[in-house]
């Protein structure tokens, strides 16, 4: 009986043991599951944060702070701080892919799959800030006036930017005197409401966009300065990517493409009125 008692003592002592120790590791466990589910959630509302900074130029100097001078949305110049410039361009590109691939692990397929058509709205006039190269095969130049490697504030090739009627406004078309019309342009939505990707086929050479190449869009605001999501959005920034490779040459009255290869790095913005000066014409297909 003595010895009964002794394991039957020993046999509730374990079991006790054993059951605090799976207490622990449950209470253990559970506060694992709580705090990656509180990081996970404020890396969420994080992403969300970040993501909502393309949606006006405000927010973008904060994502990006190349455009941030003395507090103001700034265009950095080529001519002068090449370095800021491509830091710039490239950081926005770069920041765009990785806002892009984090809505669309977040956003439901069959939601975003079932959203209105309802790219963003383009303005006529437009500035560019770009940098660039060509070669026939043999020689280097710049298709930047004066030769230069960049141009600040130059009249974008954009300009003229209008919608194709036939589309409904889902194509644009680039509506100059001579050649009449050089290029179309498409405005495709993405899962973030701010973003557009852009393609452009020019229809005088063998000019197009790559990715990445990004159109961002501002909220108009109602008589409280409030954003009307439900309205379509306002271009204020297109950042790009441009190749060509091919020039138009007439040769016995005829025209024909010529070899010739062009590297453009730009980014163009709208503009009004006496807000156009420019500092003359950057490069044309």
């Amino acid at each position: 009986m003595v010895a009964d008692h002794g394991y039957s003592h020993s046999f509730r002592h374990h079991r006790v043991g054993t059951i605090r120790r799976l207490s622990a590791m449950f209470i253990f466990s559970m506060r694992t599951v709580v705090l990656a589910v509180a990081v996970s959630a404020s890396s969420l509302s994080s992403a969300a944060a970040q993501s909502e900074l393309l949606c006006s130029p405000e927010g973008l100097m904060r994502l990006i702070p190349q455009f941030n001078v003395n507090g103001q949305f700034t265009i950095p110049d080529p001519n002068t701080d090449l370095q800021t410039f491509l830091s710039a361009q490239q950081g926005l590109s770069n920041a765009i892919d990785m806002i892009l691939a984090q809505e669309n692990i977040r956003q439901n397929p069959s939601n975003v799959g079932s959203l209105p058509s309802r790219p963003l709205i383009f303005a006529s006039n437009w500035l560019s800030s770009e940098v660039g190269i060509q070669t026939d095969g043999t020689n280097l130049s710049s298709p930047e006036s004066g030769g230069k490697f960049g141009g600040y504030r130059v009249q974008s090739f954009l300009n003229g930017l209008t919608p194709v009627p036939l589309s409904q406004g889902s194509i644009y078309v680039i509506k100059q005197s001579n050649p009449t019309y050089p290029a179309l342009v498409y405005p495709m939505p993405t899962s973030h409401p701010c973003v557009n990707r852009l393609f452009l086929a020019a229809g005088n050479t063998a000019g197009f966009w790559p990715t990445p190449t990004y159109a961002l869009g501002r909220y108009q605001l109602d008589n409280n300065g409030l954003p009307m999501r439900d309205k379509p959005l306002m271009t204020y920034l297109i950042v790009n990517i441009c190749l060509d490779l091919g020039e138009p040459v007439v040769i016995n009255q005829q025209s024909v493409l010529r070899p010739n290869a062009m590297i453009i790095l730009a980014l163009h913005w709208p503009c009004e009125g006496s807000g156009c000066a420019n500092n003359g014409i950057g490069h044309r297909h």
